[in-house]
């Protein structure tokens, strides 16, 4: 751990590259759930991460024990789930039986997967099939992510897939036979990480609380929550993060707490030369440029958080991730000669790290101001990181939005986009239960990170008015409500 002695902990640094011989983040918590050797698992399969999230949120696990003969999730034929359900009915002759059990596996699974029909369902989605057992892991870690990066132990949100209410018999005579989880405490060893408690550090306040806000909401409407569901959260971890991009880009000017909108295209839209989603600086194509980033900004920022400021999270093994503009500000809060101090062990870091590292290219001449200090040492780990893993780890970000949030346009590359759904989606969290002049709608979205030009604009506002959730207010069409869609 670092000393309070010093400023920048210097020595713990050096012991830990010259221990683990190559780039580690140390006692610092995780940021994102990516690799740094690609898999591309996560394309086309963000559901499976789904029940290892709401796991976490309910703090129970599946029980291997549950049912005796093979794992209910699995089974592709005859489902010993549906069996069991089915044992406790009583019938008028074998056949039904079977009709019974054949109806029950159509009704709750789809291939190997089971259909949550009710929320608590969730939990029941298998991390582990006999098509991803090599990817459990890295599952898992997004599981995890998820959960204490979004919900932070929220008790309304564990409340949404703890309870097994339910308002029909069929749904009810499931969830009371069912018995394939159980509980786990907190305080037990982590079955994925392998660590002890919390894993992730939480970084965009504002923006999780409103995936919070949007997630409750739904709830309240059952069956459209448990279609919604899944592709909400999806989308929130994407604009995660494509966020954490642009703000370790921003430096110590970063506001963490303010979402900055992004440009996307409506999918059945055509794009041009001219449309803000294809180009440089505010759509996809920016993000995609700037991925290479990600990894040595986390690394940059894992070493300055190995300092005597840093008293970690609730555990003591662990320290909190302080991102560049937070922790200038509390260097600044403790004054003048601190600041100075702290200046003086980053410009002999970069010294050190240069030496470590066996490089030459960059200056290592002592800068005056602590931003400056920051973007030198991160100009200095990005040369000192492999180039090859710091592009890997990346392109985690595309296999994170393919397929949903990203299409290829083609001279124009990859750019953000919005299916008919998911704009349906959004403008129902956005407007809830009382309408909204239209503008404001389009203010809601871009707090959740979506921003459309004028043209993206005119397509919406002509599909709201042959959906009729546009109102006017007048004849005269000054003013323009969207209604509520749920």
């Amino acid at each position: 751990m670092v000393q309070t002695s010093e400023t920048l902990g210097r020595e713990h640094l050096k012991n830990l590259f010259e221990t683990k011989k190559k780039h580690d983040t140390g006692n610092v918590l995780d940021v994102l759930p990516f690799l740094s050797k690609r898999t591309k698992a996560i394309r086309g399969q963000f559901n499976k991460v789904l029940g290892e999230y709401i796991r976490n949120i309910c703090e129970i696990k599946l029980s291997n024990k549950a049912f005796k003969d093979k794992e209910f999730v699995t089974s592709t034929e005859s489902n010993e789930l549906s069996e069991h359900i089915a044992s406790n009915v009583d019938y008028n002759n074998e056949d039904d039986v079977h009709d019974f059990v054949r109806f029950l596996d159509q009704y709750l699974f789809n291939q190997e997967d089971i259909k949550p029909i009710h929320p608590f369902l969730f939990n029941y989605i298998e991390i582990e099939t006999d098509k991803n057992k090599k990817f459990k892991n890295e599952f898992g870690k997004y599981g995890q992510f998820i959960s204490e990066t979004f919900v932070n132990d929220n008790p309304e949100i564990k409340a949404i897939f703890n309870n097994k209410e339910s308002e029909d018999i069929l749904t009810e005579l499931i969830l009371d036979k069912l018995n394939g989880v159980e509980e786990y405490s907190n305080n037990a060893q982590n079955q994925v990480g392998n660590k002890k408690g919390k894993q992730y550090q939480p970084l965009l306040g504002e923006f999780t609380r409103m995936y919070q806000e949007d997630i409750l909401y739904l709830s309240k409407y059952k069956d459209y929550f448990l279609t919604s569901f899944p592709l909400l959260t999806h989308y929130y971890v994407f604009m995660y993060a494509c966020q954490l991009i642009l703000k370790f880009e921003q430096f110590t000017t970063a506001d963490m707490e303010m979402v900055q909108p992004l440009y996307f295209a409506l999918e059945w839209e055509s794009m041009s030369r001219r449309r803000k989603a294809t180009g440089e600086l505010e759509g996809f194509k920016y993000v995609k440029e700037k991925s290479i980033n990600l990894f040595p900004h986390i690394h940059t920022i894992s070493q300055l958080s190995h300092n005597s400021l840093n008293n970690g999270g609730e555990y003591d093994d662990t320290l909190e991730f302080i991102p560049y503009g937070k922790l200038y500000d509390l260097i600044k809060g403790k004054g003048e000669e601190y600041e100075a101090a702290f200046l003086s062990e980053v410009n002999q870091w970069i010294k050190d790290y240069l030496e470590l590292r066996k490089l030459s290219s960059q200056e290592s001449k002592a800068v005056q101001s602590l931003p400056e200090a920051f973007q030198l040492l991160f100009n200095c780990v990005k040369e000192g990181v492999s180039t090859e893993v710091a592009k890997k780890f990346g392109e985690n970000i595309g296999d994170l939005g393919a397929n949903q949030f990203l299409k290829t346009r083609g001279s124009y590359g990859q750019v953000f986009n919005i299916k008919h759904d998911f704009l349906l989606l959004l403008t129902a969290v956005s407007v809830k239960d009382k309408r909204i002049p239209l503008n404001d709608l389009f203010k809601e979205l871009e707090k959740r990170g979506v921003a459309f030009d004028r043209y993206s604009k005119k397509e919406i506002i002509s599909l709201f008015d042959d959906l009729n959730i546009l109102d006017k207010k007048s004849d005269s069409g000054d003013a323009q409500y969207v209604k509520p869609i749920l």
